[in-house]
């Protein structure tokens, strides 16, 4: 009688026995694995904790204590500051630091001593110097006090005289008498003269300002010399000028002279030279700039 493998097992026993084998092993190296993870764990805060108060040293170290400083410092805005004058004046009399302690700056302050050297008699007069803020001029108005002027000096002052500056009107003018006023030279008064061809004539003298490479200094020193008659203003017909004899204007682009001509299409032309206003890229600054230049 053969005896069986004693090897041989059962399915079942197989199953058995992995089962017990797998358990073993769970039950031998879990706490070793869990251990594991917590010396990871552990050893991870020990090696970001001296990262985080590791001093700093050399350029990294100026350069901490530079963006510490830097967010903690305040800068204070710059602003301008427009003073109230404490007791009377006459602006005639002021000079270049203490127009400047009114809150203008030191180029406004040069040239507008420019002009009340010449002698500002009221307050209308001071107001139209362009290179006073309309903040200082508020600040001042009630302050100022112009001397009384004397009948006999005000007589003089009407009287001709050999010495009087000649007042040049720019619209006429050629550039050998724009060279005679005093501070113009011969760049200038072709500038001029070219500019108020582009234009079709000054209508004020401010425009003068837009010449080019025309610098305020020069401007304060001429504009007493020269004059400006409308009489003559060359003017554009919007009804029947084209886009490019419309863009050719220094106060037109491109697309705004197109727009005055497609709009006239539209419409069948112009009943009033205020209906330009209706096209979106013509806006109201623009609009009054070039209106004197305009007619139907």
């Amino acid at each position: 009688m053969s005896q069986g493998n004693p090897f041989d097992m059962s399915i079942r026993h197989q199953r058995g026995m992995w089962v017990l084998l797998i358990a073993s092993i769970l039950i031998i190296f879990a706490p070793r694995f869990f251990l594991f993870l917590q010396r990871d764990e552990s050893a991870t805060k020990l090696i970001l904790l001296p990262i985080e108060e590791k001093p700093q040293f050399g350029y990294q170290a100026k350069q901490q204590r530079w963006k510490s400083s830097y967010k903690k410092r305040t800068w204070p805005r710059s602003k301008k500051a427009f003073k109230k004058p404490t007791k009377p004046f006459n602006p005639n009399e002021l000079s270049q630091e203490e127009w400047m302690q009114f809150g203008l700056s030191e180029k406004q302050a040069s040239i507008v001593l420019k002009f009340t050297q010449r002698g500002i008699t009221s307050n209308e007069e001071l107001q139209k110097i362009k290179f006073i803020p309309k903040e200082t001029f508020e600040n001042i108005k009630d302050f100022t006090q112009f001397p009384p002027l004397d009948k006999e000096v005000s007589k003089k002052q009407f009287m001709p005289s050999s010495n009087a500056p000649t007042i040049v009107n720019a619209n006429e003018a050629s550039e050998e008498e724009l060279m005679k006023i005093k501070g113009l030279g011969p760049f200038y008064a072709r500038q001029i003269i070219k500019y108020q061809q582009q234009l079709g004539g000054f209508v004020r003298k401010e425009q003068i300002l837009e010449v080019w490479k025309m610098t305020p200094e020069i401007y304060a020193q001429i504009q007493a010399q020269l004059s400006c008659d409308v009489a003559n203003i060359r003017k554009l017909s919007i009804n029947h000028a084209s886009a490019e004899e419309l863009q050719a204007h220094p106060y037109l682009n491109w697309n705004q002279a197109n727009s005055i001509v497609k709009m006239r299409m539209q419409k069948g032309g112009f009943k009033s030279i205020e209906e330009i206003r209706e096209s979106v890229i013509i806006d109201k600054e623009t609009f009054e700039k070039v209106r004197p230049y305009l007619s139907l």
